[in-house]
């Protein structure tokens, strides 16, 4: 059967998902994965090089569902209109804990990826984490001249607060009764709100 190009790609990334579901990253072989789609091992590296690749572009779509959760908190002035700021914060990390928890299975298969190949860990770097350090020193600099906080390094904190979002999700990801959402987003809020608006 012939596929689109763009149509087998996404076949590929779906029965990735899928698979995903039933056996552990470490498990998952090109030609497990092959057999769901009825494509051959030699139609996998013409749209991917390596499974590390569909690990990203998995997460790519976390990520775009996270951007959709987060956007108007990390909007140009940094504050929902009439929101208070503290709120917003602990609703907007709730959030984005939400689109994470559900998709924790990609994201212990993006921890895999990254733990096995520095090129996918410098990737999903690049493309997702560095942005939202970036985005991140934005709002806060916002904040700062909103005058609702006094951080003096946007870019030190920023780095900081973003990465122990990662470790948190991923480390709920990697447990079996992982945190609720709400939860998380208070204890992370929290953090955020006294490192930015102070106790």
């Amino acid at each position: 059967m012939r596929r689109a190009p763009e149509a087998a790609r996404e076949e590929i990334l779906l029965a990735a998902e899928a698979a995903l579901q039933d056996v552990d990253p470490s498990a998952l072989t090109v030609e497990l994965l092959m057999e769901r789609t009825g494509m051959t091992r030699s139609s996998f590296y013409h749209y991917f090089k390596s499974l590390d690749e569909v690990a990203i572009a998995l997460f790519e779509r976390i990520e775009a569902e996270v951007s959709g959760a987060v956007d108007d908190w990390l909007s140009v002035d940094g504050v929902v209109p009439d929101a208070d700021p503290r709120a917003a914060t602990v609703e907007y990390l709730t959030r984005m804990f939400e689109v994470w928890r559900r998709h924790a299975t990609l994201m212990r298969a993006m921890e895999h990826a990254a733990g096995r190949s520095g090129a996918a860990y410098e990737q999903w770097r690049g493309r997702v984490v560095d942005g939202y350090i970036a985005r991140t020193a934005d709002f806060i600099r916002a904040q700062v001249a909103a005058g609702r906080s006094r951080v003096s390094d946007p870019e030190a904190i920023a780095s900081a607060l973003i990465l122990m979002n990662v470790a948190v999700a991923t480390d709920q990801a990697l447990r079996d009764e992982p945190a609720s959402p709400e939860k998380l987003g208070a204890t992370v809020g929290t953090i955020w709100n006294a490192t930015l608006y102070g106790n």
